[in-house]
């Protein structure tokens, strides 16, 4: 029995048929009405105006985004992490097919994008709300300022000139742009050393080093430096660790300030993804169009052959390959036969796991939800009783924590430790882009805490494949007019500006997203185009120009990584880490899941339902 059908849940299925042999059973639970975990696609089907009506189907991801540096999978981790951990992942992906060595695999499909004679740039929002009125201006050195601010002092100067910023605020944003000083001069105990510098900055937040020590105030801050941390680091400034932050390139870390080289830096209490990310050897790092979703989709059609059709792109039905898993069908009703080896049963939500010693069953308790298409013969809203001679638990760890009963407190609080990083990746599909090419809006960024989304942007034209054979897998979409199909996209990583610890700051974004019901989600949406692309000369009209909404909202996300500002246990070794702890098996229990490492990639997941495996009692 495995509990959860993401990445590491079906890892753990491949994982337990190797070991205990492919005669095994193996059945999958997951809460959600879809198997993959974090991985969600997202497919539109658009009508074509501008070509008879024809039927234009555009894809993205709508959770975890690609397949993150590859070449650090198998390599030694911090805090004496083994090379060994990461081998899984990597074994996965060869025997799935996925070949991420020959880049013309990894192609656009020819596709080309908006042209750039329609001239789309950036602009920058500055709300009402904190500028008195509401600014709309060109980001720096784009649209008509191209080539007029460059990243010298002079060049930040002109463009902050064209912002409401105060004069403190803009010569505070210039010195950390260009200003070549050692910003560690009154730095407790200064003059420090290179080592000394570094440790500094694991101890202290972004937001502190940039205002103790750059002269950096709130209004410079919350508005140029507050959000750029998010989508990496899964909070604001003022609640990641400002070593995180130099390593992953964030302004205001100059040459003077003698730091040294991040490339292959070791140094306790850095971060995973700073870790991750500062290799020499890092390697590719790949994406399918719908994000990972294409691998465990693959995954799927190898394990539960009969849920995914073959598929024809010119040379006759043929299984699905990482290319042709685009276009291939699944078909849900054969996730669940009872002649399947593995079982997929979605919407079922597990409350009670009992763990049992000695070669016995374990009760496995379970509600099929009562939402649409689960019926009352299949159980929906009633509990039902399953009994396994294994469980592994590939869920969040505080719902391990709260399921599997009798657990040792010191491990219930090693897996209640975390909280998960709330985002949402949103998507519009759009029956046109007149309005934006109307107004030359490419995307916006809002500046300053009260505008809710960080970023919108506007494309068309997407394909996937290798350029030379164009149309065979995944588009190209149509670029071009402004009166065919496109795609809105539109993100957050929500946090309450002033919130630490960094836990702490999950947790106010939680609230937000639950206190934010659908409609007022899209209409932030509506009012942030309003405000930007029908004030720069659009006239966009919801009614008119939305074909569809895709909101994946997360809030319970990506797993935590461990910061070593708030995080003492970040320096390591891993072996005294919460997630080590929370991890441990109990009698015929297993637990995988991203949680469990720290580390919210989806080959860390995929490692995790490996070892989770491995750590099941042979009987």
């Amino acid at each position: 029995m495995i509990v959860g059908g993401g990445a590491s849940g079906i890892s753990a299925a491949k994982s337990y048929l190797d070991r205990f042999g492919p005669d095994k059973k193996v059945l999958i639970l997951d809460a959600l009405p879809d198997f993959g975990g974090h991985s969600h696609r997202n497919e539109f089907h658009v009508p074509n105006l501008a070509d008879g009506g024809a039927d234009v189907m555009t894809l993205r991801n709508g959770g975890t985004v690609n397949l993150d540096s590859i070449g650090t999978w198998n390599q030694d981790g911090p805090n004496g992490i083994p090379g060994a951990w990461g081998q899984p992942a990597v074994d996965f992906l060869a025997w799935a097919g996925v070949d991420t060595a020959t880049g013309t695999k990894w192609q656009n499909g020819g596709a080309a994008g908006i042209p750039a004679s329609y001239g789309l740039y950036q602009r920058l929002l500055f709300p009402a709300a904190e500028f008195g009125t509401d600014h709309v201006i060109a980001g720096r050195n784009v649209g008509p300022f191209a080539g007029q601010e460059p990243g010298t002092a002079a060049g930040w100067a002109a463009f902050l000139a064209r912002t409401p910023y105060s004069q403190a605020a803009r010569e505070a944003i210039v010195r950390v742009q260009t200003a070549n000083d050692d910003f560690f001069a009154n730095a407790p105990g200064a003059p420090l050393t290179m080592e000394q510098k570094r440790a500094y900055l694991t101890a202290i937040t972004y937001k502190q080093y940039l205002q103790d020590h750059a002269g950096v105030n709130d209004e410079a801050f919350y508005g140029e430096y507050w959000r750029g941390s998010g989508s990496l680091l899964g909070a604001g400034g003022q609640a990641v660790s400002a070593a995180d932050c130099w390593i992953l390139g964030r302004p205001g870390f100059p040459d003077a300030t003698g730091l040294g080289d991040t490339e292959d830096i070791e140094l306790a209490g850095i971060g995973r993804t700073p870790f991750q990310d500062s290799r020499s050897f890092s390697g590719n790092t790949r994406a399918w169009p719908d994000g990972n979703t294409s691998l465990l989709r693959l995954a799927i059609s190898k394990l539960i052959p009969n849920a995914f059709s073959d598929v024809n792109v010119g040379a006759g039905p043929q299984r699905p390959d990482q290319l042709s898993i685009l276009k291939s069908q699944c078909h849900y009703d054969q996730l669940d036969l009872p002649s399947n080896v593995i079982r997929i049963r979605l919407n079922s939500t597990v409350f009670n796991v009992e763990p049992a010693g000695g070669g016995g069953y374990s009760p496995v308790d379970y509600v099929m939800n009562n939402v649409e298409g689960i019926h009352t013969y299949q159980g929906g809203g009633k509990a039902l009783r399953v009994a396994a001679k294994h469980v592994i638990m590939a869920c969040w760890n505080r719902v391990t924590a709260h399921v599997v009963q009798e657990l040792p407190p010191a491990q219930v609080r090693g897996l209640c430790y975390a909280r998960k990083v709330p985002l949402i990746y949103g998507r519009v599909g759009l029956n046109n882009w007149r309005a934006f090419a109307d107004s030359k809006v490419a995307s916006v960024a809002p500046r300053g805490t009260t505008l809710f989304w960080d970023s919108f942007s506007i494309s068309a034209g997407a394909g996937f494949g290798p350029t030379a054979t164009p149309g065979k897998y995944y588009g190209p979409t149509p670029n071009q007019p402004p009166e065919a199909p496109a795609q809105l996209t539109f993100t957050v990583v929500p946090n309450h500006p002033d919130a630490i610890p960094q836990l702490f700051a999950y947790s106010t974004g939680q609230q937000m997203l639950r206190e934010m019901s659908w409609e007022d989600l899209e209409d932030s949406v509506v009012d942030l185009i309003d405000r930007t692309v029908n004030k720069e000369g659009g006239d966009f009209d919801p009614a008119r120009d939305i074909h569809d909404w895709r909101i994946n909202r997360w809030s319970y996300g990506y797993a935590h990584e461990l910061t070593s500002t708030f995080d003492p246990s970040a320096y390591g070794p891993v072996e005294q880490q919460p997630q080590f702890i929370g991890r441990q098996p109990y009698k015929n229990v297993a637990i995988a899941n991203s949680d469990s490492e720290a580390f919210a990639y989806t080959h860390s997941a995929i490692n995790e339902g490996h070892r989770a495996v491995q750590d099941l009692p042979s009987s």
